[in-house]
């Protein structure tokens, strides 16, 4: 084994080797002859995430446009090509003991663009679980091994932003389902969710790419890079994400035990807008009982649109929002959202349920996942409270407790051309359950619940929904937010 590394052009990642170390081999293990590799990205399961029970399309352009094109030429194409060359060259014999003489590599360089046709479901639409999203095949036949060299590339870069769209997805039509039982309307069913998971997800790019998916449902989040990340990959007209002021644990002690003169110190601060206050630091009971009746006159004084939001942050969350019967205390026994109701009362709205007065309001966000904040909303709807009277802040136990395997993405080849013959290859382990089992030949998607595999070249694509979206080396067609937010919109809509 080799005792040394090269040293490298650039820190960044060298364009070039975006890929699993066994990728580097496979130019030489195809057979003679091999002129086109096709490929599909397939979301082949639900199994581990059951209540995910369709996928949403979403983060190819903004994969496209930032590696397949900006990386690409940045760092591959617009360097001298002896220097590309003789890094790859260098790596391979540092860390494989091997002479490659990167002739495949200079060959590309001098091509001037990724050879690729890359075909996807338009984003914001939404398939059932085994239906292909993407495809992709090299337009050049001598870059056959290029196709399956980008799979893993494309599997880091696109399983969270689908994944985490998917989730946003059946939030939001959670989240409606149960404002068309218990509200008058829904029309704060898109603030009703927002993004607390950059701190707990595992880079800021999967904090972009996982923010942006969320941003695809909802307004609400406090993952700033999202936002950034969302205008200018995809561009949009009108609000993209939004939050509000809000205290944090630092914030409350930094100001003493007694938490009433800071409540009335953060409200001062912030007069004119709605304000989070984070309530638990020291006691929170004894906000809920004693600082918040005491502040109630300063609270109704308040301008509507400067609701004061109470934030538990610790506990058992069901017991905190919808009360404990067991527990000793008589308002621990209520929970939160009847304690304010207590103080602060409100209104019965048409359909019957109790919606507390505008000028205060709660958000939990400790721990949430879909399993807790359909049990909160069900014990709130089972106490006469519409679901509009709470704001659920999903953070990495929602985003970043997922993998690959949450919906079991993978990158297969199903088309093989060799000497100008066409065939299917498959993958379908005797040893496996069906999960492993790929589709054969070339694909086509008839509507989002079916597909037909078994095609070859030759077929007609021309109703098939998958669109060609990267061909060498351009963006050929744009997708803006908004026209995901509109796609996505039709769900709810119903």
């Amino acid at each position: 084994m080799p005792h040394f590394m090269p040293k490298l052009a650039r820190a960044t990642a060298i364009p070039s080797l975006l890929c699993d170390f066994y990728k580097v081999s496979h130019r030489l293990q195809y057979p003679q002859g091999t002129e086109i590799i096709y490929s599909t990205l397939t979301p082949r399961s639900n199994k581990l995430a059951p209540h995910l029970d369709r996928v949403v399309s979403f983060g190819f352009q903004a994969f496209i446009r930032k590696y397949l094109i900006d990386y690409f030429n940045n760092n591959f194409f617009a360097r001298p090509q002896n220097e590309v060359v003789q890094e790859y060259r260098d790596f391979i014999a540092a860390t494989l003991n091997q002479q490659d003489s990167g002739d495949h590599i200079a060959r590309l360089h001098t091509l001037g663009y990724l050879p690729l046709r890359i075909k996807a479901i338009p984003e914001g639409k939404t398939v059932a679980i085994k239906v292909p999203v993407m495809t992709i095949e090299n337009t050049h036949t001598d870059f056959y091994w290029l196709t399956n060299y980008l799979e893993t590339l494309i599997n880091v870069s696109m399983w969270q932003p689908m994944t985490s769209a998917s989730i946003a997805r059946r939030y939001r039509l959670t989240l409606t389902a149960f404002a068309r039982q218990t509200c008058d309307n829904d029309d704060h069913v898109v603030f009703q969710s927002h993004d607390f998971s950059m701190r707990g997800m595992s880079s800021l790019e999967s904090a972009e790419t996982s923010g942006a998916g969320h941003l695809t449902a909802f307004l609400g989040t406090d993952t700033i890079p999202a936002i950034a990340y969302v205008a200018h990959y995809y561009g949009a007209e009108g609000l993209i994400g939004s939050s509000i002021p809000a205290s944090e644990h630092s914030v409350m002690s930094a100001h003493g035990v007694d938490e009433l003169p800071t409540f009335r110190y953060l409200m001062a601060a912030h007069p004119d807008t709605m304000l989070s206050i984070v309530a638990d630091t020291t006691d929170f009971w004894r906000n809920i009982c004693e600082t918040l009746p005491r502040l109630k006159a300063e609270i109704m004084a308040r301008p509507p649109n400067a609701k004061v939001i109470i934030r538990p942050d610790s506990g058992d969350s069901f017991a905190i929002m919808c009360g404990d019967p067991q527990a000793e205390t008589e308002h621990e026994r209520k929970g939160l959202i009847e304690c304010l109701w207590d103080i602060f009362g409100g209104t019965i709205n048409q359909k019957g349920y109790k919606v507390l007065d505008a000028h205060i309001g709660t958000i939990y966000g400790d721990g949430v996942n879909f399993e807790k904040m359909v049990r909160i909303l069900t014990g709130l709807k089972e106490k006469g409270f519409a679901a509009s009277n709470i704001v659920f802040g999903v953070g990495s136990l929602t985003y970043q407790h997922n993998t690959r395997d949450t919906l079991g993405f993978a990158t297969k080849a199903t088309s093989i051309t060799i000497n100008g013959q066409e065939k299917a290859i498959f993958k379908n382990p005797k040893t496996d359950n069906g999960l492993k089992k790929s589709q054969k030949g070339r694909v086509k998607v008839l509507s989002p619940d079916h597909y037909i595999d078994g095609l070859t070249a030759q077929a007609d694509f021309s109703d098939d929904m998958l669109e060609v979206v990267f061909e060498n080396g351009r963006l050929v067609q744009t997708t803006d937010f908004n026209q995901i937010r509109q796609r996505l919109a039709c769900e709810w809509a119903v």
